[in-house]
């Protein structure tokens, strides 16, 4: 059902103006182009007047460092031109590319910027900018000739805008302007009438920490429809977010935001960008585009019923495996199958990306491995319908143990013995198997990373063995999500993982003390730790304030662990047995987490799907872990009441 503005907004006339919810490939302008043609295509013949790109739609947003590269930005300008030509006795279209400077710096609003042809860095300057071209040219706005720039640059998480553009207010600044002097709105022809039409990109709209309102001004000098050109990654309840922004700043005008769909990574992080893109009117939705696929959006084309969370991530963790794998020239992975959870949903997860004939499970059991995991591997396999291979490794482990033993006269035990056999499962058999099946087949092949956002924020995990892999898939889920997508893929896809696999105890099984058929098992209580660990890693809050939030009788609330506590019970007398229990604990996971980055630095790139993803989103230091002089005043009255009481 379409909701209609009130009647002191004149509406766009049905269809006149269409989102083009498009895959950006990054660094792949040539392909880019065509998509961006083939819409202006696609629009004028649906009778639009005007069709809408996203931001960098050309180039693509995540490019790293490429954007120093002069010879690309050339190549970027001269296809520009292509699509400003292409508009000619079609639509008119706005779209995002890169507006390098080269030779004079062209006046602005009659004054030449100081630096001219520079950025501050010395280097080429850029702008991030949103291109609008009506019947074969360039449209201007009185302040700018066909293009205006990104006001709000930003430079959290893995944006890196400030990096490498130039923004609005930096020159406005630079000509001794305001802000707002360097804004307006462009006047096209829609539906028979002149519209005046703000043009803003992404960051531009979320302006709520930013002392400058693009939209405010864009609304204060008559812009009755804006346009927003978004490059906006998904991340778990992203969408509902992006609906309270819109919804509070689109009040009292129509707004098209135009979203990317697609895979782009910075190195270390792979983002899905979901498309979704929305239309609102008068702070209403009335329309919305599919998620994670291409289409068309107008002010009727409707709404759509928008995904549950676990529906999305299982779609951008496939989506940005078949990106990440393709773009290395991947065509087969190996996966470890131990038997748990994770490697299973991982392997689940492949077969859904490459197909089943492309994923081989390999089980490596040594002596430590019990029967029950042994058997789920080879039920997951089945299920599956993939290749399996069982490698034992117990007689190559004792090869290396012997031979450190030789070599230092001290006998292998304890941690130096569980991380030998990691090793040889990863770096020995794995990459090897890999490397050996590459050759045979004659294409690319690689092995997965299977560890969880939990095991990775505490260091579980041994550097060289299932530290490696050229990718992780579920490496930004904590394990509690892990289950709840194994049960959504049970749900939705045959039941692929076996019932087993949920039920049996998490393990490494790397020590006898491991063994899950006697109750050994992983060092985490799950329910509690993943929480805990979301409130230090997405929500950056120290031990302090966990504390506090303990000592004030809160800590269960601030968890949303209501549903998960025995009536009258709280984290003492669930999880621990006394408040020094619960200090202890909240220290070492503190510990854990500041003291293994050096093993994160060295992971596969993550398909993040989180608020905070470990790589290039959450930057890290290998500084350690330290207690504020507030915590440890915290402790001792946590401690001393628990005495008295």
């Amino acid at each position: 059902m379409t909701h209609r503005p009130p009647s002191s907004l004149a509406p766009t006339p049905d269809g006149a103006i269409v989102v083009c919810q498009m895959e950006v490939i990054p660094g792949n302008p040539e392909v880019n182009l065509a998509r961006i043609l083939r819409g202006i295509d696609e629009a004028w013949a649906a009778g639009a007047a005007l069709v809408l790109f996203p931001e960098m739609a050309l180039p693509g947003y995540l490019l790293g460092d490429e954007w120093e590269n002069d010879a690309f930005l050339r190549d970027l300008g001269s296809m520009n031109d292509e699509i400003v030509a292409h508009t000619r006795g079609r639509c008119a279209a706005i779209w995002g590319n890169v507006r390098a400077v080269f030779g004079r710096h062209e006046a602005v609003l009659g004054r030449v910027p100081a630096l001219g042809l520079r950025g501050e860095d010395g280097r080429t300057r850029k702008y991030n900018a949103a291109f609008v071209a009506a019947d074969g040219a360039l449209v201007g706005n009185g302040v700018f000739a066909g293009f205006t720039p990104k006001s709000l640059l930003p430079k959290y998480r893995e944006f890196d805008d400030a990096r490498h553009f130039y923004s609005l207010p930096k020159l406005a600044h630079e000509l001794g302007l305001a802000p707002a002097d360097l804004v307006a709105p462009f006047e096209l022809a829609i539906g028979g009438t002149r519209r005046k039409v703000g043009v803003l990109l992404c960051e531009d709209l979320w302006d709520d920490d930013y002392t400058f309102k693009p939209v405010d001004v864009l609304k204060a000098k008559g812009a009755d429809v804006i346009v927003n050109l978004s490059a906006s990654p998904f991340g778990i309840g992203k969408q509902a977010k992006r609906d309270r922004v819109l919804a509070a700043r689109t009040r009292g005008c129509e707004c098209f935001y135009v979203n990317a769909t697609g895979a782009q990574d910075n190195g270390k992080n792979v983002f899905l960008f979901d498309g979704a893109s929305p239309v609102f009117v008068d702070g209403r939705k009335v329309a919305q585009g599919p998620t994670f696929t291409e289409g068309f959006v107008s002010n009727v084309s409707g709404l759509v019923a928008d995904p549950p969370e676990i529906a999305k991530v299982h779609v951008a963790i496939v989506a940005g495996l078949q990106a990440t794998l393709g773009r290395i020239g991947v065509r087969k992975v190996v996966v470890g199958l131990s038997g748990g959870i994770d490697s299973g949903v991982v392997a689940a997860l492949c077969v859904e990306a490459l197909g089943a004939a492309n994923v081989i499970g390999v089980n490596m059991p040594s002596r430590y491995n019990s029967a029950t995991t042994r058997g789920l591997a080879a039920e997951l396999a089945e299920r599956l319908g993939i290749r399996f291979l069982v490698a034992p490794i117990e007689e190559a482990v004792d090869v290396s143990r012997r031979q450190i033993e030789a070599l230092t006269g001290a006998p292998v035990a304890g941690l130096v013995d569980e991380n030998i056999q990691a090793r040889d499962r990863g770096s020995r058999l794995l990459a090897g198997l890999a490397a050996q099946l590459g050759a045979i087949d004659r294409c690319g092949v690689v092995f997965t990373n299977n560890g969880n956002k939990t095991e990775v924020a505490q260091g579980y995990c041994t550097l060289y063995g299932d530290v490696g892999g050229a990718v992780a898939p579920i490496a930004d889920l904590y394990k509690t999500q892990v289950y709840e997508l194994a049960r959504h893929l049970n749900a939705t896809r045959g039941e692929p993982i076996p019932a087993g696999m949920l039920a049996v105890k998490p393990s490494a099984e790397l020590s006898a003390a491991q063994n899950p058929e006697q109750g050994g098992g992983d060092p985490f209580q799950f329910e509690y730790h993943d929480r805990l660990l979301y409130q230090m890693v997405e929500l950056r809050r120290d031990p302090e304030e966990i504390l506090a939030d303990f000592a004030a009788g809160r800590l269960e609330k601030v968890l949303g662990l209501g549903a998960g506590l025995a009536p009258g019970k709280a984290v003492v007398g669930t999880f621990f047995p006394d408040a020094a229990a619960f200090v202890a604990d909240l220290e070492l996971v503190w510990r854990r987490f500041k003291g293994s980055f050096f093993k994160r630095v060295q992971a596969p790139p993550i398909v993040a799907v989180s608020k905070r993803a470990f790589g290039f989103d959450l930057r890290e230091a290998q500084i350690g872990a330290r207690f504020t002089r507030r915590y440890a005043l915290l402790k001792e009255q946590v401690l001393a009441a628990a005495r008295e009481g």
